[in-house]
């Protein structure tokens, strides 16, 4: 009989297990390792951005003082008013002499030449019928234009300590150091005593295509502080400049391909834009413009930088085309921009801005065109409406004297200008 040692069956068995196990084990399949985990990808942030500073319609606002500011650099101030896109010009130009020449800027209305403005004002205790207390953002053509009336500016500050006007007149002002890209003057007017005496506050800054004017009556009871008013006007002017750059940091200025129209079209289906009227272009000689519309006659001008006039080849439409002193075209008006000149014409047969034409109520064009100026000039009773662009380009819906500042004021004109082709307004 054989005898079996249990215990050692039962080692062996137990080796064979974990042998099992093992080799099962060396058999299964590795688990997969999972990848390393990859890093969320940071939002990038747009490039600032680094273009012209040019300010446009309601961004004038950011160039502006608060009401507090204002009261707090003049304690006399009263119904400080909110910004206001409504622009009173006394004249279209013009003025006496002055000795020297250049002191004439300080008395000149610096709105002249602007194609943009926001306004706030208020009432001083030493205001008559001609008293003027306000501040406003001018928007020009561009930067050469506003550095050219801020460089007249500085001229007068440095040589207008005291000048002739119908007597003797003064100018005691600050001229602040430079700050960020933004220049400020500002000081008093004293009028020749023998006038009556009156004073009068300015104060001036000037960034990119902007020039922000300060204007008050001033009591003798109640001076200004001049470098105070520089640095309120600077400090507005920075803040100003770093909203634009986030705004046009978020949204970048767009550029638009615009319509030219079909030389061979009727005329009534040309668009009026910022760069011409249908294939007649703001900058083109007027032989290429006239080459551009084969067909229509073309009326020299009747005087010495007077407008050509283009007319249809149907004889029921018809264009005034001013040239620059460049030799290329620098304004197209369609219509009239005056009560004397409005002849009834056929808007339907005219070109149109946006499906905006003459006859028109003023209404459409501010909803067409928002953010414009409303402009008045109170020496020739004109009323007009100013839509103008970063670069320059400017319309201007003319309506009648009658109708005022009412909403639907009719429209009798509309003016496509390149404001960069004028010439810079100065006093010498």
């Amino acid at each position: 009989m054989r005898v079996v040692n249990r215990r050692r069956v039962q080692v062996v068995l137990g080796v064979v297990g974990v042998g099992a196990l093992l080799a099962l084990t060396a058999c299964a399949p590795a688990e997969e390792s999972s990848p390393p985990s990859s890093p969320t990808p940071e939002a990038t942030s747009p490039e600032p951005y680094s273009g012209p500073v040019s300010f446009v319609g309601d961004e004038l606002t950011w160039l502006l003082p608060s009401s507090d500011d204002i009261v707090a650099l003049i304690p006399s101030a009263a119904d400080v008013s909110a910004p206001s896109d409504v622009l009173e010009q006394i004249s279209d130009g013009g003025g006496p002499e002055f000795v020297p020449a250049i002191c004439g800027v300080l008395y000149m209305e610096q709105t002249l030449g602007s194609l943009a403005t926001r306004t706030m004002s208020w009432s001083m205790p030493s205001d008559t019928e001609f008293s003027s207390n306000r501040v406003v953002a001018l928007q020009f053509a561009d930067a050469a234009h506003a550095a050219t009336r801020m460089d007249q500016l500085e001229r007068a500050a440095a040589e207008c300590g005291e000048f002739d006007y119908d007597g003797r007149n003064t100018f005691e002002s600050v001229v602040a150091e430079e700050q960020e890209g933004v220049r400020a003057l500002a000081g008093a007017l004293n009028a020749d005593p023998s006038s009556g005496g009156w004073r009068v506050f300015h104060g001036f800054a000037a960034l990119g295509n902007t020039l922000v004017h300060l204007q008050t009556s001033l009591p003798e009871s109640a001076p200004i502080d001049p470098a105070a008013a520089a640095e309120l006007l600077q400090a507005a002017a920075i803040d100003a400049e770093s909203e634009l750059v986030e705004t046009l940091t978020a949204t970048p200025p767009a550029t638009s391909t615009e319509p030219v129209g079909d030389a061979a079209g009727p005329w009534g289906e040309w668009s009026i834009t910022g760069s011409g009227v249908g294939p007649i272009r703001l900058g083109d000689t007027s032989d290429a413009a006239a080459a551009a519309v084969p067909g229509a006659t073309v009326t020299p001008p009747a005087y010495d930088g007077g407008p050509s006039i283009f007319t249809s080849p149907d004889g029921v439409s018809s264009l005034s085309v001013t040239v620059a002193e460049s030799g290329t075209i620098s304004e197209i008006t369609a219509g009239a921009v005056s009560d004397e000149e409005d002849a009834g014409v056929d808007g339907a047969a005219s070109p149109h801005a946006l499906e905006v034409r003459i006859g028109d109520p003023l209404s459409s064009a501010v909803s067409a065109f928002p953010s414009g100026t409303r402009v008045h000039v109170v020496s020739s009773g004109q009323w007009a409406y100013f839509v103008a662009d970063r670069e320059g380009r400017l319309l201007i819906f003319h309506t009648t004297r009658d109708d005022a500042d009412a909403p639907d004021a009719r429209i009798i004109g509309i003016t496509t200008a390149d404001a960069t082709q004028r010439g810079d307004l100065t006093v010498e």
